[in-house]
């Protein structure tokens, strides 16, 4: 009775070939976290400006947003700006200021 325990009768009798065990490797290696890249100043100043000035003129914008995995385009118009948390809302997204890259 306990080969139906757990995982069902598949429980004992797991395998793995080696060109799966190989693309899982792969696959894992592929995977690599991209550091946070630091920014000036002056970055973050042009930003700040940029964000005001979209949201005052209520503009399309695309934000580039930081992402371990890859960086991650947001287009629409700033919708609400949100001082106390640090973060905007970009169409129906929240984006934390701190994971911002650029404007566009």
């Amino acid at each position: 009775m306990k080969k139906l325990e757990g995982n069902g009768l598949w429980e004992s009798s797991r395998m793995m070939l080696f060109e799966h065990r190989d693309a899982l490797v792969d696959r894992k290696a592929k995977k690599v976290r991209k550091p946070r890249p630091l920014l000036d100043e002056q970055q973050r100043e042009a930003i700040a400006g940029s964000i005001a000035r979209a949201f005052q003129e209520k503009r399309p914008v695309s934000v580039v947003v930081y992402r371990p995995d890859g960086d991650k385009t947001v287009q629409g118009t700033i919708t609400k700006a949100d001082a106390s948390q640090g973060r905007i809302r970009v169409g129906e997204t929240w984006i934390s200021v701190s994971d911002i890259l650029d404007v566009l």
